[in-house]
């Protein structure tokens, strides 16, 4: 991974946008990023971390706050960084979530968090990703750490490895849990926690299905349960209760099984009693009900032979039938005839006149309605020629109306062509004009707007060499109060130094713990910041000088070029002929547009002209012809009205007459069908009468009458013979019942209630004698399977309770407990691994710091006061050959063992990642706790990790470091926010 370049806007306390190109300052392999505190060196790192990972380290990205102070509103913020991952130069882009002003309108927006990643190629930069979970997932895979490691690992942040140099080991845990993936050995952890714990519900549910077992033995046996038993449930005593306990089972099922079969003899014994009573009793009904029956047939005696004589009549009249009928429909059509004839009698009556009712007078009358129903053509016709006559009359009114209005147009014709030609003549004139007139105002515009920022900058002049003057004088006033500010702060520097020193800490300048004689405050005091602030408001004040020098130079020239255009002339003469230049320019526009809509009506009006002559001529000969055509019809309709007259008669309408003479015809005609129909009816009525007549007498009756009297529906007949072979049956089987010799002797009648009564005592006794033996039965039944599963749920306790031993001794040692004498974790136990690799590869740069003296020691010892251990670190003094705490280290030395332990965790890191090639480092702070010599051990080492082709960058303030790096990043902070100096 490598740094190549870095922008960002309106980002911490850059309020513009700063760029910095680190393959330039980074050529030499180190470089210096120097400004004073707060000037924003660690925002330079924080925005290098949001590019990457859109998160910013530290306390700084909890508070979001990343948009600068000083920006104005109009300035996105926003980083884009370049790099090189994997092989692959990449382009990213990001800006925060962030309000910023509303495009239209009044009032703020939230615009939404961006992130572009590019990738180059040899076509330039192409697009990888828009979408923010994308990128970054793009980005992660290609750096192969995470956030946190990134921070630890490419930034070095010495203030951090200083704490967890001197920290507790549960403190140092912490930092080595963002930097090594545990998570799956506190899984482990986790799991054989989860694994004890389901053991023991385990067993205890084998606990819980053992004692059940033994409650639902003794609710079988209905037994109670030795207190022995359900607290501690032996092998022995189990068995020996279970077999006593089936032993008494058994001997109650063998007493209820022979208390049932006595039980059943005796309710065979009473069945037989109850089912002879039964038969007795159905003897006597049987006889009685058989008397019953004879004497209700006996009692219809008389209504089923007034059935079978009816049956005998209407067999006698059923061949008579068909005659009959026929008479029967002879009669209703002839009297239906007679009704038909005297309908069409009146209705023939109303129309006669005196006319006879016969075929000769209905051939008259349709031959008078086919010559009145051929007549319906030529009355059409005659309509159709009035129409066209009115049409002939409307049409020559048209036509001389159109001659009438022709002539007055072509009487003005000429006036009109006159005024059409003198409107192009004058729009031709004005177009010829407009370019001059154009031109003039022109001219008077610029020289109008030159007079009129003549007076404007005149003042603009006055008020700026003013303002320079006044400038001028605040930067000298302000560069005196910085001089003697600096002044005065160089003789306080060393009380200034002196009252930051506290006993037990380092001193900044020699690195000692004890401070003998502290240089007390004399004369004035003047802080750092003070100077800052003084410096920036000596940067502001040149800055307004330079601007407002810079803005009186360009009025003046401003001023003489307007001069020069105005001319001398005045303001108000030059708006007096501006205005009227333009009204003229104005006039001449609107004249000159008339053009082509002046001939393009004169053109319209000399067609027109043309067109209505053509027109003229053309009525003239449609108007003699329309006159000649009139004549004509007008004849022809005449003709056809008079022949029309006469057919039509007193009628007045052809229809009418048609529709009368039609009418008059089929009554005729109907009077003469209806006479015909009631002769043939009369005649069939009377042959129909004399048939049915000798049919009957030859059947037996008296007359026709008597015959339909005995007629009956063929249902009725079926009925009443039914009912008279059913009054048979019945007299025959009740007499056969009778006679049956089994119910000559029934003897006395049985008590079946008593023997009802002693059936059903005894189907009690012997279902409950059942009941008792089949329960005694499932009793010895179900205590063999219980026998069984007790022996089984005896064997699966012992399996779990070993189960769970064994599961909780593992859980104990993984979590510290038990047989681990050290009492560490098994996550602690990776961590501490790590914690040594990491204090192997940091030793052998701590030696060269150091010039030998000290080599980092992994320690397994507990803590205090009875700790976890496994993180333990102490440093080895080969002056002394004493391990020592790393808490007694001095200021250098703590700064020198944070450095080492920084890039051997780095190197540890990177290799667990997967070996991430890391080739861009910074290194923040922590310099100006070391002497000159141990300064020269620090950059020596610095010097090597260049060597493998990586750039570090050192962040401080220290002003020694500008000296010895010549390659270096300064950050100046002002009042308007931070910017790069140079």
């Amino acid at each position: 991974m490598r740094v190549h370049s870095l922008t960002l806007s309106a980002f911490g306390p850059f309020a513009g946008t700063v760029s910095v190109d680190l393959d330039d300052v980074g050529r030499d392999g180190l470089f210096l990023l120097w400004g004073s505190t707060g000037a924003g060196k660690t925002t330079l790192l924080d925005a290098v971390v949001f590019a990457l990972y859109g998160s910013v380290p530290g306390p700084r990205g909890q508070e979001k706050r990343l948009r600068s102070d000083h920006a104005p509103a109009d300035v996105r913020t926003e980083v884009s960084c370049e790099v090189t991952l994997g092989g692959e130069r990449l382009r990213v882009t990001r800006r925060p979530e962030q309000v910023r002003p509303k495009k239209r309108g009044t009032g703020t927006t939230t615009e939404q968090a961006l992130l572009h990643v590019q990738r180059l190629t040899d076509g330039g930069w192409e697009p990888v990703s828009t979408r923010i979970d994308e990128g970054s997932e793009h980005l992660r895979t290609r750096l192969g750490l995470s956030a946190e490691q990134f921070c630890q690992v490419v930034l070095l942040p010495q203030g951090d490895f200083a704490r967890f140099l001197r920290a507790e080991p549960e403190d140092r845990s912490r930092l080595l849990r963002t930097l090594f993936d545990v998570d799956r050995f506190a899984r482990v952890e986790e799991w054989l926690a989860d694994e004890r714990r389901a053991a023991g519900q385990r067993l205890d549910a084998a606990r819980s299905v053992l004692g059940s077992l033994l409650a639902r033995v003794a609710q079988v046996a209905a037994a109670d349960l030795p207190e022995e038993l359900a607290l501690d449930p032996g092998d022995g005593a189990v068995e020996r209760w279970m077999r006593a306990t089936a032993a008494a089972a058994r001997g109650r099922d063998e007493q209820a099984r022979a208390a049932a079969a006595e039980a059943g003899r005796v309710q065979a014994h009473a069945e037989a009693a109850r089912d002879a009573g039964r038969t007795a009793a159905e003897r006597h009904a049987r006889l009685d009900r058989a008397r019953a029956d004879l004497a209700a047939l006996t009692a219809r005696d008389a209504e089923v032979a007034a059935a079978h004589g009816s049956c005998d009549r209407a067999r006698r009249a059923e061949p008579v039938r068909d005659v009959l009928e026929t008479a029967r429909r002879a009669s209703r059509a002839a009297a239906a005839s007679a009704t038909e004839l005297q309908r069409a009698s009146r209705a023939w009556e109303r129309v006669a006149a005196g006319r006879a009712a016969d075929a000769t007078t209905a051939r008259e009358l349709r031959a008078a309605a086919a010559v009145a129903e051929g007549m319906l053509a030529d009355e059409r016709r005659a309509v159709a020629l009035q129409e066209q006559v009115a049409q002939l009359r409307r049409r020559a009114a048209q036509l001389e109306e159109q001659l009438h209005t022709g002539a007055s147009a072509a009487a003005g014709a000429p006036a009109r062509q006159a005024e059409l030609e003198e409107r192009v003549e004058r729009a031709t004139a004005a177009g010829v004009r407009v370019a001059g007139a154009a031109a003039e105002l022109d001219r008077l515009s610029g020289q109008l707007a030159a007079a009129e920022a003549v007076d404007g900058l005149a003042g603009r002049r006055a008020a700026g060499e003013a303002r320079v003057l006044e400038l001028r004088e605040a930067v000298v006033t302000t560069r005196e109060t910085v001089q003697d500010l600096r002044d005065a702060r160089l003789d306080g520097m060393a009380a200034e130094l002196a009252a930051a020193l506290v006993d037990g800490q380092d001193c900044p300048v020699c690195g000692s713990l004890d401070h003998p004689r502290p240089t007390s405050r004399v004369g004035r005091h003047v802080t750092g910041e003070t100077e800052d602030t003084a410096r920036a408001v000596l940067e502001q004040a040149e800055a307004q000088l330079g601007a407002a020098r810079a803005e009186q130079a360009e009025t003046e020239a401003l001023l003489a070029a307007q001069q020069a255009i105005a001319g001398g002339a005045v303001v108000p003469e030059l708006r007096t002929r501006h205005h009227e230049a333009r009204a003229t320019l104005d006039r001449l526009v609107d004249e000159a547009a008339d053009l082509d809509p002046a001939r393009a009506a004169l053109a319209t009006h000399l067609a027109g002209v043309a067109r209505r002559a053509d027109e003229r001529s053309a009525a003239r000969a449609a108007l003699a012809a329309a006159h000649a055509q009139l004549e004509v019809i007008e004849a022809t309709r005449t003709e056809l009205a008079r022949r029309l007259a006469e057919v039509t008669g007193p009628d007045g309408d052809l229809r009418v007459r048609r529709r009368r003479l039609l009418a008059e015809a089929e009554s005729c005609e109907a009077w003469h069908e209806a006479h015909a129909a009631d002769l043939r009816a009369r005649a069939d009525l009377a042959m129909a009468e004399e048939r049915a007549a000798a049919r009957a007498a030859a059947a037996g009756f008296a007359d026709v009458e008597d015959a339909v009297g005995a007629l009956l529906d063929p249902s009725t007949t079926t009925r009443l013979t039914d009912l008279v072979a059913e009054h048979e049956r019945a007299v025959a089987v009740a007499r056969s019942v009778l006679a049956d010799p089994d119910l000559a002797d029934p003897g006395p009648r049985p008590d079946l209630p008593a023997l009802e009564t002693a059936l059903r005592a005894a189907v009690r006794e012997r279902e409950g004698a059942v009941a008792r033996a089949e329960a005694a039965r499932r009793c010895v039944t179900e205590l063999a399977q219980l026998a069984g599963d007790l022996t089984a749920a005896r064997v699966e306790l012992d399996e779990r309770r070993a189960v769970a031993a064994h599961v909780g001794d593992l859980a104990d040692l993984a979590n510290g407990r038990g047989a681990n004498t050290l009492r560490m974790r098994l996550q602690s136990f990776v961590l501490a691994a790590r914690l040594e690799q990491v204090a192997e590869v940091a030793s052998a740069r701590l030696q060269d710091m150091s010039g030998g003296r000290y080599t980092f020691r992994h320690s397994d010892a507990a803590g205090r006061n009875g700790a976890r251990g496994g993180l333990g670190l102490d440093v080895l003094d080969e002056y002394t050959g004493q391990l020592r705490p790393t808490k007694t280290l001095s200021g250098g030395e703590s700064f020198m063992a944070s450095l080492a332990l920084a890039l051997g965790l780095a190197d540890v890191v990177t290799a667990e990642s997967g070996g991430v090639q890391i080739d861009t480092l910074f290194v923040d702070e922590g310099f100006g706790s070391l002497d000159p010599l141990a300064l020269d051990s620090v950059m020596g080492v610095l010097d090597e990790l260049r060597r493998g082709g990586r750039t570090v960058g050192i962040v401080s303030h220290v002003e020694e470091l500008r000296t010895r790096i010549p390659s270096r990043i300064e950050i100046r902070a002002g009042r308007d926010g931070s910017r790069l100096a140079g």
